[in-house]
């Protein structure tokens, strides 16, 4: 049999065993099924939250997602075919409506507040503006495959992690004559823990696990701001 002919038929077993290894590292996983799992946790878009109070206003200048509950992008970052090894990173990088987190933020500041940064308020109103929250993430899919003649070893790493690191929040307090009486920002840093997909674990639960996380870590950067505001106020 030829050398060139035996060469070939092993090429092509390769790209047959990696495009099969590379389906089934990644359950075929994709912007789609990214999506889907966003909407199994959350049904709908949070309609607004209508505060109690018209001490305080809270708005945003987040661009608007419409309904749609997520957007997600897959990216190849890195992607190395070598001889006897052949490495990838795919991401993709999902983008959740900011809707749900404006609506976690202002229930738990409107609840929150009662606490103590009402009575400070002492007739005066307060204006809030949302300039940034965290609202994306990434499934990060690491693998590596080494060919051992006509066999081939692979293994690979998930990784779920938070892309946005900052909550940024404006503020203005007006006298009861309607005059500024004080405005400024407030920056609090993301508490989202980078969580890695374990031996047979679910990649779909550890998904609705970090948005948990992610809904969780929200409600506790709103109680900071709160507890940074009554501060400067």
């Amino acid at each position: 049999m030829p050398t060139s002919f035996l060469k070939i038929t092993l090429l092509a077993r390769q790209l047959f065993l990696f495009s099969f290894f590379l389906c089934l590292f990644q359950s075929c996983l994709g912007p789609k099924k990214i999506n889907k799992w966003v909407a199994t946790q959350y049904g709908a878009t949070p309609a607004p939250t209508k505060p109690k109070t018209d001490l305080i206003k809270i708005s945003s200048n987040l661009p608007s997602m419409d309904n749609r509950l997520s957007t997600t992008e897959k990216k190849t970052s890195h992607l190395l075919p070598l001889l006897f090894y052949w490495q990838w990173d795919y991401k993709n990088t999902c983008s959740l409506n900011p809707q749900i987190a404006v609506h976690n933020f202002t229930s738990t500041v409107m609840s929150y507040s009662n606490k103590g940064l009402k009575q400070k308020l002492n007739g005066r109103r307060l204006e809030l503006t949302i300039e940034k929250i965290p609202t994306r993430f990434a499934i990060d899919d690491k693998g590596h495959l080494i060919w051992v003649i006509l066999y081939a070893f692979g293994w690979e790493t998930l990784t779920l992690q938070p892309e946005d690191n900052i909550m940024v929040v404006s503020y203005k307090l007006f006298n009861t004559d309607n005059s500024m009486a004080k405005d400024g920002s407030i920056n609090i840093q993301n508490s989202d823990k980078k969580l890695t997909l374990g031996m047979l674990q679910s990649l779909k639960k550890k998904t609705f696990q970090y948005l948990e996380q992610y809904d969780a870590s929200i409600t506790t950067m709103s109680k900071t701001f709160v507890d940074k505001l009554y501060a400067e106020l």
